[in-house]
């Protein structure tokens, strides 16, 4: 059974855990998390994230895209390899605004 995507919110930091595949991200998820972005800065903290595939890369790159647009800082921590293999496969690694703890 897949684990349903869940994220913990604490200022200005976005915990998310579970799978963030095409079966976790609903339309219902999409919109209740791009309001992470309505605000001057967000760290998205991806080490807690146990599946991810190609629709979960294309939201994060939604997010990256929508936080640039309305002028919102967005960093994204402790990316899973996965991920990171899964952004250089697709050439798209170069837009994640990574930071390095």
């Amino acid at each position: 059974m897949i684990k349903m995507i869940d994220v913990e919110q604490v200022d200005k930091k976005a915990i998310f855990s579970g799978a963030l595949t095409r079966a976790t991200i609903t339309r219902a998820f999409d919109k209740k998390y791009r309001q992470l972005v309505n605000q001057e800065c967000i760290v998205i903290d991806l080490a807690k994230v146990s599946q991810i595939d190609t629709a979960g890369l294309a939201w994060i790159l939604l997010l990256i895209e929508l936080a640039t647009s309305k002028s919102c800082k967005i960093s994204l921590v402790n990316l899973p390899d996965d991920l990171l293999k899964l952004a250089k496969l697709s050439a798209v690694d170069t837009l994640l605004p990574i930071e390095n703890n």
